[in-house]
């Protein structure tokens, strides 16, 4: 006699999936200075199969946790190194699987985050045959002399070169893409070349944002705190060289600020009181390592971060796509406890912070890493990040 058993509840806490960031293949044939995963990660050469992959989405799509859209993010590793045969079985398997579980209409979206230097015809030719449904972000600090002080490869060579062909390839294609940089210290002290040269691109692309270094080169929090000036001052001139810039030249759009205005203005949703609860939602963005781990609450982290924070040697990670259920993972001891330490980390920047109300969110691990708790209202770079951010913004506004 077969039993039937009814499904776990959910707990009210959990979101649907919203954004699915896959580790297709660690390895990247750049050895970025700052890069977050260890050399032995990124040295790595495996990849997962196609057909795990069929395997993992008929998991997820088939479940109670994804709604009428999900977008995959292919990151973590160079995902270009996998060729476009890879991603082309992968993405239409996708689409088969989500047709089958989900209907016509449940709509997948792909974006890819790569350091360009692998772009050539064939990859412009693969993503105009998935035009409106793959996008891509290319990473690219700059000026050749800020890109190569850090983003260089295995022979330590500066990548720059090689980043801008790739960019010129999909710009003769006709193909928009992101551009994201990494601010460095050096970075911060030339604003005006930082603008010039990402603004000679605004024509050929969907969008600009920036992050700033996190870790600065003694990791220091003194080092950290002293760039709170150069920050905020790298901003106004920023935002000056917008304002200042005549109607009819091409003025670079930001993301980093036109976000802002959006949380500035928003409102927030009925069940939750800033961008920051939104944002690490557990499930909301759902990340797949190369060998089946699975986290959540930030987009993209992998077990390489804090991996002893809960004592068993793999950060963040609550199970794995080869041995557990999407119900098992839901219903793990360890996912509540993340979640009772990140809903601690958000109920003291709430209750101490005047700046929380429009914190993107993201520094519940930094706190950790800073102090090894995370009833903590602030970090250094909370100062930088948040509050000289937001200062520089409002100061502008007014």
């Amino acid at each position: 006699m077969i039993v039937m058993t009814e499904p776990p509840d959910i707990p009210s806490w959990i979101s649907p999936i919203e954004l699915v960031v896959v580790q297709g293949t660690s390895f990247c044939n750049l050895n970025c200075k700052y890069c977050y995963l260890t050399e032995e990660t990124r040295r790595d050469r495996g990849s997962i199969p196609v057909q795990k992959i069929t395997d993992y989405f008929t998991k997820i799509l088939s479940s109670r946790y994804v709604k009428d859209r999900l977008v995959v993010n292919w990151h973590s590793g160079e995902p270009m190194v996998l060729g476009t045969d890879y991603y082309e079985a992968a993405i239409n398997s996708i689409a088969d699987i989500a047709t089958e579980q989900c209907g016509s209409d449940f709509r997948v979206f792909h974006d890819f985050q790569t350091n360009g230097t692998l772009i050539d015809k064939r990859w412009c030719e693969f993503f105009k045959r998935y035009e409106g449904t793959v996008t891509l972000g290319v990473s690219c600090d700059g000026p050749q002399a800020l890109h190569d002080a850090y983003r260089r490869d295995w022979r330590n060579k500066g990548s720059s070169e090689r980043t801008l062909s790739g960019i010129q390839q999909l710009i003769d294609h006709g193909i928009k893409f992101g551009l994201i940089a990494v601010i460095s210290p050096q970075a911060l002290q030339h604003p005006n070349e930082i603008y010039d040269f990402f603004v000679s691109y605004q024509s050929h692309i969907s969008e600009f944002r920036f992050n700033l270094l996190d870790d600065f080169p003694d990791n220091g929090e003194l080092s950290y705190i002293r760039s709170e000036q150069s920050f905020y001052d790298f901003l106004k001139t920023l935002l000056n060289r917008i304002e200042t810039t005549p109607s009819e030249n091409q003025i670079l759009n930001i993301k980093n600020f036109s976000y802002f205005y959006e949380r500035l203005t928003a409102t927030p949703e009925p069940s939750l009181t800033t961008t920051a609860g939104y944002m690490s939602q557990p499930l909301r963005a759902f990340n797949i390592e190369r060998n089946g781990d699975i986290s959540t609450f930030y987009a993209g982290v992998t077990q390489d971060e804090c991996p002893n924070i809960y004592g068993d040697g793999k950060g963040l990670v609550i199970g794995n796509l080869n041995e557990d259920s999407l119900d098992d993972i839901v219903t793990s001891r360890k996912l509540k406890k993340v979640y009772q330490d990140f809903k601690l980390s958000h109920s003291t920047c709430a209750e101490d912070c005047p700046y929380y109300s429009l914190c993107p969110g993201g520094y519940n691990l930094t706190k950790y890493k800073r102090f090894g708790r995370f009833d903590v209202s602030e970090t250094p770079e909370c100062r930088v990040q948040i509050k000289a951010f937001t200062d520089a913004l409002i100061d502008h506004i007014n």
